[in-house]
């Protein structure tokens, strides 16, 4: 054999991936993924919609923080001994009502995060904090 007929015989050769290690891989890890994801899915149920009618909308408590620290619950002034009793009352609601805490812009932090503290103390769930403009 000549050395021109090995070198077309090499020239004509084609390098070729297998595959099949790959295919097999991507099937085992379809299998592990259907049978995990029914495991992992969380259900969700949803209400459905009954003859009762829609339930009221609860309104929600407006808790003011002024600039000078006072604290008004609904536009009325609390005394700060009362506002923990007043959240413990607001918590225990079925349906729970939002809290809305209004504060002032130069209010001082640290009676907001006192007042934040009493209400999760409560196990108030719906807080809202929104700022007040002076």
């Amino acid at each position: 054999m000549s050395i021109h007929a090995d070198r077309s015989y090499v020239a004509n050769m084609q390098a070729e991936i297998n595959v099949t290690p790959l295919i097999d891989v991507m099937l085992a890890l379809v299998v592990v993924f259907m049978i995990a994801a029914p495991l992992v899915m969380k259900r969700l149920t949803l209400p459905i919609a009954g003859g009762d009618g829609l339930a009221p909308a609860v309104e929600a408590v407006r808790l003011g923080i002024a600039s000078d620290g006072t604290i008004s619950w609904n536009d009325q002034a609390l005394p700060a001994a009362m506002l923990r009793e007043q959240l413990r009352v607001l918590a225990r609601r079925d349906p729970q009502p939002p809290l809305r805490i209004e504060v002032a812009r130069s209010a001082a932090y640290q009676t907001f995060a006192s007042v934040l503290a009493d209400a999760k103390d409560a196990n108030v769930e719906r807080i809202a904090v929104v700022d007040e403009s002076d």
